[in-house]
Order: structure tokens, then sequence, then C-alpha cells
């Protein structure tokens, strides 16, 4: 939020000096319109079913290790030094198979998730930029991070910044 304040004063600072007679400035709740159009509430529910089977399997194949290590510790007493040492390594080895299998399932859930959000995000971005026409905003921004989503054309500063920094620098040398 304070990341939002400061842009937000930054940005009425720079443009002040170009600024209309009213400096429009809205924001967008990205994250509830995802939740509540129906593209995003489906996107969601096929996410939720994608996890709830990962989890599923992920849950068995743990039961299965803990049964394993459960049955290592009982038969410990019994076995001889190079038999218990190799059984421990198979164990660790199975663990940390299980922890990589996790991690990986996590990675392609949100590969799964941002290829489900993303043609819906873009559709937004696009109806954004067109209420910010539409309206007459000047910047539109989202609430939750401050991102900018929509910048009236001609806002871009960056070439001047570039200029300016450059010229400092340069200065400062001297």
């Amino acid at each position: 939020m304070k990341a939002l304040v400061a842009f937000l004063g930054l940005a009425s600072v720079v443009l002040a000096a170009e600024a209309p007679a009213s400096f429009k400035v809205g924001y967008v709740d990205l994250q509830k319109a995802m939740q509540t159009v129906d593209a995003g509430k489906t996107a969601k529910a096929d996410l939720e079913k994608e996890i709830a089977a990962k989890k599923v399997g992920l849950e068995k194949r743990q039961a299965q290790l803990q049964k394993e290590a459960e049955a290592f510790e009982k038969q410990v007493a019994l076995l001889d030094g190079a038999k218990k040492l190799e059984r421990q390594q198979e164990l660790q080895k199975k663990f940390a198979e299980f922890q990589k299998e996790a991690q990986e399932t996590q990675m392609q859930l949100q590969g799964k998730e941002r290829e489900l959000t993303q043609p819906i995000l873009s559709e937004m971005r696009a109806i954004i930029e067109g209420l910010g026409k539409e309206n007459n905003f000047q910047l539109i921004v989202e609430k939750n991070e401050g991102a900018v989503l929509y910048a009236e054309a001609g806002a871009d500063l960056t070439q001047q910044l570039i200029e300016k920094f450059n010229a400092k620098k340069k200065e400062k040398k001297k």
C-alpha cells in the first residue's frame, strides 16, 4: 500500500506539468474480478479438481513411505550394520524422490494456473484499456499490487528520464 501511495504521489508530481484540468485515476481489483467472472470460476474449479487429484496421489505415496519407515524402525534392531545402512539409504532415497515429485507437482500446478488464467487476464487488460479510453482515465492501477494497468498514451516519460539521468551522471563526472 505504501508503494501505491508513493507511486501515485510521484505520478501526480511528474504528470502535473502536462496534467489536464481533471486528472482521473481509477483502480481495479483483479483478484476479485478473476474470482467473480464466470471464466475465472471455471478456471478455479478446474484447477481445484486437478489439485485434489494430485493431492490424493501424493498422500497415498506419503502413507506408503511412512509405512516403510515404520517397518524399518521395527526391524532395525534385527538388521546387521551393512543391511541396516543399505535400507536406511534406500528409504532416504525414496523420501528425496517423493520430495522432488511433490515440488514438481507444485510447479506443474502453478503452470496450469498460469495457463488457465493468462487468457482471462489478457482479455481483462484489453477491457481495462477500453475503459480507460472510454472514461478518460489517465491512469488505472491494480488495487492490491499497485501495478499500472493502463496509462494514457503520451504519458510515457521513459526517454526523458533516460536523457536527464545520463546528463546528470555526466555532470557529476566533470
